[in-house]
């Protein structure tokens, strides 16, 4: 038994970061709903590499966070469908949203869905907050990536501000929401208490940022962007090899000691006995300097061993697709990736794996409104009424 098994879901979240965190349930075992308008569907359904499934809904970028999820289509703005709305939050355990100002419209905010269900977990997610000057303001990974400072701390200071690649800020606050989600599930069972959770997206950035937050306020400023470089740690950087490029992390001065010890770099530089941190800051320049020199004789695989062996952290930098291509499928065996319901590749389904009854896809990814007539049915609608539904656009 997976741990939110008889748990049930209302998914009333589109793009990233609110489907991620229901999927995370979802493979834990929570039957989750997707709850779209008709005619509507989440935009993220539209997005991927591969135009034939955007036309079917089931976009590469969309389907990742949405396996294993019932999808409903449903019109709040009638009375029909708002009170099939009110029946599904009567039997639900979590509802979660993120269309601000939406559901408080339909008379089915924080408050009012509590009041039909003592018991619910009620979890609104935004970009910036509430009760603030930002409150409202529509965003985006990037928005927020630029509005909360991240934005400031990439590439070197001779750039442009650069955003992170990946959506990483909707991710870490989905998981971020996952984790507040389950805690207060956790918590309803020692309270016999429903909750109300906000989360938002700036304080899941500031989150992920928490030392550099910490030394900007501190020292009054933020820190010198120094690209893939620390410039008081040379152990701690990129490195162009024979080939291609190693990123060694040699954070702590054992590291830095065995990383020396390894380059023999004590044979082309003085490098005293008992060094201490103020002396690899002092010597940085020289130090990198003296690596890139000795790091050139090699290729980046070569040295990535070399220095793994010598317990000094270190990787090539690869390419995604190579990654995935080369080294995924055998490293897959011990990690929580699964082959995907319907489809012909696996994906990575969680950071975690349980010894028994942990992270599993057990349903195809659906399409829009695809399970209406399976959802009415469990409410009690019988085949004509679902049909007259249809009729009137509700669903």
């Amino acid at each position: 038994m997976r741990p939110f098994e008889g748990i049930r879901v209302l998914d009333f979240t589109h793009v990233y970061a609110g489907p991620f965190a229901t999927f995370q349930l979802a493979v834990m075992g929570a039957e989750v709903i997707k709850i779209e308008a008709p005619g509507k569907p989440d935009q993220i359904r539209l997005e991927g590499v591969d135009e034939a499934l955007n036309e079917q809904g089931l976009g590469t970028s969309y389907v990742f966070n949405n396996q294993g999820k019932k999808a409903i289509s449903l019109n709040l703005n009638s009375d029909e469908g708002r009170q099939i709305a009110v029946q599904l939050i009567e039997s639900a355990d979590v509802l979660v949203e993120n269309y601000p100002g939406t559901m408080e419209k339909y008379r089915l905010g924080p408050e009012q869905a509590r009041a039909i269900n003592p018991l619910l977990i009620y979890c609104e997610m935004t970009g910036f907050g509430q009760n603030n000057p930002f409150a409202g303001r529509p965003a985006y990974d990037p928005v927020i990536q630029a509005a909360s400072g991240m934005m400031s701390l990439n590439g070197t200071a001779d750039q442009e501000f650069l955003r992170v690649g990946p959506p990483l800020i909707d991710y870490g606050m989905g998981a971020q929401t996952a984790f507040a989600i389950a805690s207060a599930l956790f918590q309803r069972n020692l309270s016999g208490k429903g909750q109300v959770i906000e989360a938002n997206m700036l304080d899941a950035a500031l989150v992920m940022m928490s030392p550099l937050v910490a030394n900007a306020i501190h020292a009054g400023k933020t820190e010198q962007r120094t690209g893939n470089v620390q410039i008081d740690r040379p152990g701690y950087g990129v490195y162009p090899c024979h080939d291609d490029n190693l990123m060694i992390g040699a954070f702590t001065l054992e590291h830095h000691r065995k990383l020396f010890n390894v380059l023999a770099l004590q044979e082309i530089i003085e490098i005293p006995e008992d060094f201490d941190r103020q002396w690899v800051r002092d010597n940085g320049p020289q130090l990198r300097e003296k690596m890139l020199q000795c790091l050139a004789h090699k290729s980046a695989a070569e040295w990535e061993m070399v220095l793994n062996n010598a317990d000094v952290p270190a990787a090539r930098v690869r390419d995604l697709h190579e990654m995935l291509e080369q080294e995924q499928g055998q490293r897959a065996l011990h990690s929580q990736f699964e082959r995907v319901p319907d489809k012909p590749y696996t994906a990575p389904i969680a950071a975690f794996h349980f010894a028994e009854h942990g992270p599993h896809l057990d349903q195809h990814c659906a399409q829009h409104g695809e399970d209406n007539a399976t959802v009415l049915a469990e409410l009690g609608y019988d085949d004509n009424a679902i049909a007259a539904l249809a009729d009137k656009g509700v669903i």
